[in-house]
């Protein structure tokens, strides 16, 4: 049985790392039109195994510390199968920081509940909503952004622009940072 709670720091033994690797087929590919940003899935001249690191700043034994943030974890009975990170975000919008599930575990309903968590931490703070930051190099979270009712509300090519290999390329074809959101229906 699914379980999805809030985790407090002396809870953190109870989670392990999760290597978020998928085998990617398809690329996410950003058009605009007159309804707004549009996503488009090509497929990749071949298939490539990508590996989804976590980023340093969700780091569960910092999110636990903070206040204004929450670490959600996803248990099947008593085995770690996910989590979320959430923060918010100064413009009014609770920040998904990280939100990651087992491979073994998708398509089981635990990232809706992680997210349906993150949606509950924002309507007690009162903010607009819940907004997801993830690559374009990145299709599957891409596509359940938008299964669970996420909007594509804009694109920045420059933020990934770290390394000398993506700073050479047009900006064009550098990796982008999508980023979705869902606003909250009070009432």
């Amino acid at each position: 049985m699914l379980i999805v709670r809030r985790l407090h720091a002396d809870e953190l033994h109870l989670i392990r790392p999760i290597v978020d690797k998928a085998l990617v087929t398809d690329e996410a590919h950003v058009r605009i039109s007159r309804l707004g940003f549009q996503l488009d899935y090509l497929p990749t001249g071949k298939p490539e195994w990508r590996v989804f690191v976590p980023v340093d700043y969700a780091d569960p034994a910092i999110i636990t510390q903070d206040a204004g943030s929450a670490f959600y974890a996803a248990f099947d009975g008593d085995t770690y199968i996910g989590g979320a990170a959430v923060t918010i975000h100064p413009t009014g919008w609770a920040d998904v920081i990280d939100l990651r599930v087992d491979p073994a575990f998708r398509m089981q309903g635990a990232g809706r509940m992680l997210l349906d968590k993150c949606e509950h931490f924002a309507l007690k703070r009162d903010l607009s909503g819940l907004r997801i930051a993830c690559t374009d190099g990145n299709p599957a979270l891409c596509r359940f952004c938008e299964h669970v009712g996420f909007t594509l509300g804009g694109i920045d090519r420059m933020a990934l622009s770290r390394t000398p290999a993506e700073r050479v390329k047009p900006v064009s074809r550098r990796a982008g940072l999508l980023f979705f959101y869902r606003t909250i229906q009070k009432g």
